[in-house]
């Protein structure tokens, strides 16, 4: 069961493989087992798609408070910096544990907000969703390693449409509870879908020999091998440096010492940490160097992800907004255009994963997704007070390849390496994604203050001087305007000078987002041409399936047959003493 020294790294998994196609069936025990990763990752989307629309209410209710924004952001920031600690984790020690922990953990984060008095409480118990989402989107590599290879992609399309409900519908149900149940119902809700979770996971989910082991050594001494130093510079350097773009603009000055601070030494300990891991040798690295060194397959994927998070971002932070300023106030309204990304996105994501299966040739689908997404984003330039039903078309169109574009490239890293990294790769996958979407929020943002400013001296103070308004009521009609100071601003105005004053806000908001959606042109493109050279993974979509389950609804089961993977006596001296250079 060891392999040769020195040739860790580029092993196959030991699990018993189902080689052909005849073997492999959808049974009622597996069906199950899928939907027991579903329940608990559909809970971690209703809560960030719900409590998003009512951060408001709940400020309003318990409130006020000036952090109440942080409810969202407090669910966001712990995924991102959990995520791949959780995926290598789960690569070692098996995914079903963690798994239960993070249906756990989002029952604890779900009664703390939902029993809150204070927006600092709701904001606590976000930390505990945070993390239990970060654990729950193991599903990924859960759901990919149960079936054929061939069929990755058509299974992670179907795992996104099934996410349906919260992921596209999710504000308008989000608003219809709050307005029929109260905001509390906005955790109570993915409560029972933790709990229903939980008890499937235990009941159903039992995969064999998914794990690590060290020849040799116990699974405490395994725990001390871990990548410690690795663990602490990500956690801390990605926290403070979310925290300080996050803070940056908001609660802080982007020139205080505090938001600079935070992203300085954020920024310096995770460039240690790529030092770090590229020279110290070691067992269990948290970032294994033989997936990153996988240049075409995985890094060039990750890139591209990245960059098309940010490109996604222009208008998942901006949609919403320019709803409200431009088109409609309705609420109901409001949400049903917000819904237009989801919409569709994920019933289209099947699609792509179908002819990720089919078709192949995973590297130009890759391409033309980006590609596209970056023509979407560029057609939303065209905005206007009156482009309501084209921006729609054009938000759909970035939907449709936002969701197709992620099950392409989870499924691409998932087939780019062995499978024990499955975990890890999947999750710098969702983290990449993730990540380029908080630093495209603080550009975009930046871009849209800036320009806006601008654009409101040169429309509505223009426009309102030159109709007639005296240059002493400027300031006060302005920003009565933009919804910022009193009503009682616009006293003296004649209803034509508002009617100017209100055209001319609108013509600002859409100057200002056209110059946000040009700006996100440039990292499509960029992110294009690096998938562009990526690595086709055609030849690894054949009938092998990495992990067999222990089928039906037991209390007790039999989880380790021994074949999972070992690392030798030899090879774990080699890892710990010797630095191997070796790429894909």
């Amino acid at each position: 069961m060891h392999e040769k020294a020195g040739d860790l790294e580029h092993q196959p998994s030991k699990n018993v493989p189902i080689d052909t196609e005849d073997d492999f069936k959808l049974t009622w025990g597996m069906s199950f087992a899928m939907l027991a990763l579903l329940s608990g990752y559909m809970s971690a989307v209703f809560c960030i798609q719900m409590a998003s629309v009512a951060l408001v209410t709940i400020n309003e209710d318990i409130g006020p408070s000036s952090s109440f924004t942080w409810i969202a952001t407090s669910q966001v920031i712990p995924v991102a910096v959990f995520g791949p600690m959780v995926g290598r984790l789960g690569d070692i020690f098996g995914r079903r544990n963690s798994i239960m922990l993070g249906n756990l953990s989002g029952l604890v984060g779900c009664v703390i907000s939902a029993t809150a008095t204070r927006v600092e409480v709701v904001i606590g118990g976000g930390i505990f969703i945070g993390l239990a989402t970060s654990l729950q989107q193991q599903a990924w590599a859960a759901l990919g390693e149960i079936v054929p290879k061939k069929h990755r992609g058509l299974v992670l399309g179907l795992f996104e449409l099934a996410n349906i409900a919260p992921g596209a519908f999710g504000p308008i149900i989000g608003t219809a509870v709050v307005r029929g149940a109260g905001w509390r119902w906005v955790y109570w809700f993915p409560f029972i879908l933790n709990t229903v979770g939980f008890f499937l996971i235990f009941l159903f989910y039992r995969p064999k020999n998914q794990y690590i082991k060290e020849a040799g050594r116990t699974r405490w001494q395994e725990v001390a091998d871990l990548d410690w130093v690795g663990i602490f510079l990500w956690g801390v350097g990605l926290t403070l440096f979310l925290l300080g773009i996050s803070f940056g603009g908001s609660q802080l000055a982007w020139k205080s010492g505090g938001t600079i601070s935070m992203i300085v030494i954020g920024l310096v300990l995770l460039i240690a940490l790529g030092f770090y891991e590229a020279y110290v040798p070691q067992v269990l690295p948290l970032f294994p160097g033989v997936v990153l060194r996988k240049i075409r397959g995985v890094t060039l994927v990750l890139i591209g992800t990245f960059l098309f998070g940010m490109l996604y971002y222009s208008t998942a932070v901006l949609w919403p907004q320019q709803i409200q300023v431009l088109y409609t106030q309705n609420i109901i309204n409001v949400g049903w255009y917000a819904c237009a990304l989801g919409m569709a996105g994920i019933p289209t994501s099947v699609l792509t994963g179908f002819l990720f299966a089919r078709v192949g040739h995973s590297r130009i689908m890759f391409t033309v997704i980006i590609a596209v997404g970056t023509v979407g984003a560029g057609l939303m330039a065209l905005v206007s007070p009156s482009s309501s039903t084209e921006s729609t078309v054009f938000v759909a169109l970035i939907g449709v390849c936002t969701g197709g574009g992620f099950v392409v490239a989870a499924a691409m890293i998932q087939l780019a390496v062995e499978h024990e990294y499955i975990g890890i790769a999947t999750a710098l996958c969702v983290t990449a994604r993730n990540v380029g979407g908080a630093v495209a929020t603080v550009i975009y943002t930046a871009i849209f203050t800036g320009r806006l400013k601008f654009y409101v001296s040169q429309f509505v103070v223009g426009g309102l001087l030159k109709a007639g308004v005296a240059p002493t009521s400027l300031a006060g009609a302005t920003f009565a305007l933009l919804g910022q100071g009193p009503v009682s601003g616009l006293a003296g105005l004649t209803p034509q000078q508002i009617e100017v004053g209100m055209n001319a806000v609108k013509q600002s908001y859409a100057h200002a987002f056209r110059i946000v959606y040009l700006s996100s042109i440039g990292f499509g493109v960029v992110g294009t041409v690096c998938v562009a050279f990526c690595k086709n993974c055609d030849d690894k979509m054949t009938n092998h399936v990495d992990i067999k389950l222990n089928e039906g609804a037991k209390l007790t089961g039999i989880t380790d047959e021994g074949k999972g993977h070992i690392i030798s006596v030899e090879e774990q001296e080699n890892l710990r003493h010797r630095h191997h250079h070796q790429s894909n």
